[in-house]
């Protein structure tokens, strides 16, 4: 799939099958987040899924767009009822339907909702500088990215590179399907992780698009080296590393990555990337802890 990767088709029932068995409801306890199971999913929930879903869609492909029968095709729903469902979006101003060409893209209010979450620009813009460091001393892409519950999503990226580097602004992957979601992945407890990975791998096999990508050699490489390191493993010629972000409370909240061309990941510049990104998460994990703080995955 071009633009991006978000669970839809065979991932929707996915979605709803877990949900149903693990529903993770958020309870503010003093200062952490408490989760907590439930039994099952609320009744009359299905059309806020599928509209959920549409809506991650369109910010997987923000600048493609997507067809109407694309649309439906990825999120497994028939024409018809994302046809409606789409419409209803676009009067809202939640998604826009391009007249140049019919795509549908996201709308103007997913922004203007946006602005509710100050901390999330803020943090965004903390890290800027530290992008701009790791580019600037490895001549590769950096990036950033936070933790979206079984997923992460790109967040900002800094400078160029001679491969074709995928990850861009808005994409969401499983944590088990790129270096920076391994990273967090990593951090996460045992037991946590192993949830999450049963999980991510679910719908990681379900994707035509991703049977084929070594993910289980990129899982064992990055426990080797103790961060995430994508040799190859997802886009061919293309390689990253991943280093996790985490809150005072030792929570995994983000990541920052460099990716570059497969053929530079020697072991001496994976070593020296190791210690840039160290360096650079020591320094936000001490200067933004307390943005890092508000941060709710």
């Amino acid at each position: 799939m071009v633009g991006g990767y978000c669970t839809g088709g065979p991932h929707l029932s996915i979605m709803w099958e877990e949900f149903a068995k693990i529903l993770l409801i958020k309870e503010k306890t003093g200062e952490k987040v408490k989760l907590v199971r439930a039994a099952r999913a609320p009744a009359g929930t299905q059309s806020i899924g599928r509209t959920f879903e549409l809506l991650k869609a369109l910010g997987a492909r923000r600048k493609i767009g997507w067809r109407l029968t694309d649309l439906a095709a990825h999120c497994g729903l028939t024409v018809s009822t994302t046809h409606r469902i789409m419409a209803c979006l676009t009067y809202m101003r939640l998604a826009r339907q391009r007249s140049h060409d019919r795509r549908y893209v996201p709308g103007p209010m997913l922004f203007e909702f946006a602005l509710t979450l100050p901390d999330y620009f803020e943090f965004q813009a903390a890290c800027k500088q530290s992008l701009a460091r790791m580019a600037k001393h490895t001549g590769w892409v950096a990036f950033l990215s936070l933790r979206s519950e079984d997923e992460v999503v790109c967040v900002d990226r800094v400078g160029s590179t001679s491969v074709n580097v995928l990850n861009e602004v808005g994409r969401r992957l499983p944590l088990a399907g790129s270096s920076m979601g391994v990273a967090i992945l990593m951090a996460l407890p045992d037991r946590e992780q192993q949830e999450v990975l049963r999980r991510n791998r679910r719908v990681l096999r379900s994707n035509p698009a991703h049977r084929q990508r070594a993910y289980e050699e990129m899982w064992s490489r990055s426990q080797e080296w103790g961060m995430g390191l994508n040799l190859g493993d997802i886009v061919q010629g293309a390689a990253s590393v991943g280093f996790v972000i985490r809150g005072t409370d030792g929570r995994p909240v983000a990541a920052l990555g460099l990716s570059g061309p497969v053929g530079e990941f020697t072991d001496g510049r994976i070593r020296q990337a190791r210690r840039i990104l160290e360096d650079e998460r020591r320094l936000i994990e001490k200067d933004q802890k307390d943005l890092i703080a508000e941060l709710v995955f």
